[in-house]
């Protein structure tokens, strides 16, 4: 299993370490990530595509024609380029005048939109093209005890009939991945509500505080050890945004967030050192304790 590895601009700059931990688990499962050169932004969905929709679709364009020139399917870490990638990769192959179109403006780059690839997150790749009985089969040290609090993300789920990934309503792809590490997937009631990464960049901190502190409470009363997602900057928010949120609010826990792929490093035999849980803000003492009964 080959593809072109879309990073992103988050990633790599902000969060490294999730970078690292991404392609060394992949890579245990037998995902090569090839490093296609000239990716630029996706671009960014809410920012950019919505106020130009010509440029957003030619650079998104752009950056799947890259792919195609090597034949092969692209693989994102991140619910945002996700989105882009296959909203623009979708409406070019099912439009031909808009296609038309981005190929003009793309002359210029001497390139050219095809649709001859598809765009995967790396959950889809693991729920479809590995697998998740191969997943099993590389666990080492399932995460007993431990409750896991799912959060899918907006931009991965909506509309269904275009990522094709999970119910956007009812999301329980990341559910079945949180079981196969041995872990309890926390039952909640606010499971869909955004984690307010959006409001904090563009409109209300307060709005966002409040919208996280809400989803955390419910985390919280759910017995949940930690958060789990499938995206960067959903991570960066319950981490970093929890931490400043739980100041502005006065909240008296805390739920640490790791990317899934942490998590499943931990399951494979990864150490707390290998998956840099030191780098993150947001700490619980319980459950670090928990994560080391269980790795023994």
């Amino acid at each position: 299993m080959k593809y072109s590895f879309f990073k992103g601009c988050f990633l790599s700059v902000r969060l490294p370490h999730l970078e690292r931990v991404s392609v060394n688990v992949l890579g245990e499962l037998g995902v090569e990530l090839k490093e296609t050169r000239g990716f630029s932004c996706c671009p960014e969905p809410v920012g950019f595509l919505s106020t130009d929709k010509l440029t957003g679709m030619a650079i998104a364009a752009r950056n799947i024609s890259l792919a195609e020139e090597e034949g092969l399917d692209i693989l994102t870490l991140c619910n945002g380029c996700t989105y882009s990638l296959r909203h623009v990769n979708h409406a070019l192959k099912a439009d031909e005048e808009a296609r038309e179109k981005v190929n003009e403006v793309l002359s210029e780059t001497d390139h050219q939109f095809r649709g001859t690839v598809d765009v995967k997150h790396f959950a889809s790749v693991l729920m479809n093209d590995v697998g998740l009985d191969r997943v099993a089969r590389k666990i080492e040290k399932p995460l007993k005890g431990l409750t896991v609090a799912g959060h899918t993300g907006c931009h991965i789920v909506s509309p269904p009939e275009i990522m094709a990934f999970d119910d956007p309503f009812d999301p329980q792809v990341l559910d079945k991945m949180v079981n196969v590490l041995g872990s309890e997937p926390a039952d909640f009631d606010l499971k869909t509500l955004c984690c307010g990464w959006t409001l904090t960049n563009y409109g209300d901190k307060d709005g966002a505080d409040k919208l996280l502190g809400a989803k955390l409470e419910s985390m919280h009363r759910a017995g949940s050890d930690c958060v789990s997602v499938i995206c960067p900057q959903c991570f960066y928010q319950f981490d970093m945004g929890q931490l400043l949120a739980s100041r502005r609010l006065g909240l008296d826990f805390s739920v640490p967030v790791l990317f899934y792929l942490q998590l499943l490093g931990l399951a494979m035999g990864y150490s707390l050192e290998d998956i840099g849980l030191k780098r993150h803000r947001t700490k619980s003492s319980g459950f670090e304790e928990k994560i080391l009964e269980a790795l023994g």
